[in-house]
């Protein structure tokens, strides 16, 4: 690249996708080389002054990633009082990426990696929905996604209804004579997410393959007891002094008065991570010796064979599922590809070591699978995304 004309000119092209596969070579081997501080200042400052509308955003995402890539392994090798040039690119990259509604990824690496350009030529996936399965105490099943807004069944002075945002609400229609042994079963499996207003007001958030029990009427005895079978739920408790929420998992039971706070007991995260956005809760091991914690908010506790560590949590991470989106920090390979199996309902096989890199970064739930997997390209995973016996499988091989 001999000018910044010539490097100007290959980028647009690059944005409209209309550059040659040797003008694409040039166009990294820019960005390989040490070039001048003011010319990369203009480039990126160029490219963020295009109205963003007259392009296709995906190409627009995709000549950032090549951008930040390439930046962020500049700044690796430039010495500490360097950094502080860049860090106003880097931020004007960034924004670029949000103003094109791109994700959002930052990449730290054990080991210095080189660009590559990887191209995957299978079918998209989409993201999760707003389902859930609905189990009765007689054992009816409703699929909420197949019925209407309105009432589901009323049953005993409960009444459960579907709202137009996608809710499961239960009212207590009459205050004396209904059974406290009345139990309901709320599940979601991979790629669906639902949430519930329990009848004492509690709301409940459920992630993917999730399955909680509840009583239809909590307030009819002297605890409102919710059992979280498996996955992870969010919950927001409404206040009563005389009647404690409890949640008990399979390996722990946590007591509360009212707060907001999230458990994640998915079988295959090996541990169960109790985590406090308000208030206060109490969180107890199960078994024979039982040892009992008190969270405070920004707090969680993680609980693996009965042995409890408290610490402090990272919020925006813990509940970033509840605000739509996937979001990880020094994260591996393996605990990343859970989040997206559940989500994207695929299954995850690998061929060799997993890479030992971890990553940062996240991205809308909302968003298909392809957006996801760019960080892996980013990363140079490779991957393949195959079908195989009606499942879709993304097949991680050896990395570079």
């Amino acid at each position: 690249m001999e000018n910044y004309r010539n490097t100007k000119e290959l980028f647009t092209k690059y944005l409209n996708n209309s550059i040659s596969k040797d003008e694409y070579d040039a166009l990294l081997d820019y960005f390989r080389k040490e070039e001048d501080d003011g010319e990369l200042h203009q480039l990126v400052t160029d490219a963020i002054s295009n109205e963003v509308q007259e392009h296709d955003p995906i190409r627009l995402d995709k000549a950032v990633d090549i951008v930040a890539i390439r930046l962020r392994n500049k700044l690796q090798t430039r010495k500490r009082f360097r950094l502080k040039k860049y860090l106003p690119y880097a931020a004007a990259i960034l924004l670029f990426s949000i103003a094109a509604n791109a994700y959002y990824v930052f990449i730290r690496h054990k080991t210095k990696i080189e660009e590559q350009h990887i191209v995957v030529s299978a079918e998209d996936i989409k993201p999760g929905r707003n389902a859930a399965t609905l189990t009765l105490a007689d054992g009816k099943k409703i699929f909420l996604n197949d019925v209407s807004v309105g009432a589901i069944t009323k049953d005993q002075g409960i009444s459960v209804s579907k709202t137009k945002s996608g809710e499961l609400v239960y009212t207590l229609r009459e205050a004396n004579g209904i059974p406290a042994n009345t139990i309901n079963t709320l599940s979601t499996a991979n790629g669906e997410t639902y949430q519930i207003v329990l009848s004492d007001g509690t709301r409940v958030w459920i992630n993917a393959a999730t399955t909680i029990q509840y009583y239809a009427n909590l307030g009819a005895s002297r605890s409102r007891n919710v059992k979280l079978l498996a996955g992870e739920a969010y919950f927001e408790v409404q206040k009563d002094k005389n009647r404690p929420f409890i949640v008990e998992t399979p390996s722990q039971k946590v007591e509360v008065l009212g707060t907001h706070f999230n458990i994640n007991s998915y079988a295959d995260e090996e541990k169960t991570v109790t985590t406090l956005a308000e208030g206060s809760v109490k969180v107890s091991t199960s078994g024979d010796r039982v040892r009992h914690f008190i969270l405070k908010p920004g707090q969680q506790s993680l609980n693996s064979n009965n042995n409890i560590q408290v610490k402090q949590a990272d919020l925006q991470v813990a509940l970033a599922w509840k605000d739509g989106k996937i979001y990880f920090k020094d994260a591996p390979i393996q605990e990343v590809l859970r989040q997206v199996s559940r989500w994207y309902n695929i299954q995850v096989e690998y061929q060799g070591a997993p890479t030992e890199e971890v990553f940062n970064g996240g991205i809308k739930r909302s968003a298909n699978l392809s957006g996801v997997l760019r960080i892996l390209e980013l990363s140079n995973v490779n991957f393949k995304l195959i079908k195989r016996n009606n499942n879709n499988v993304l097949i991680v091989t050896k990395t570079n």
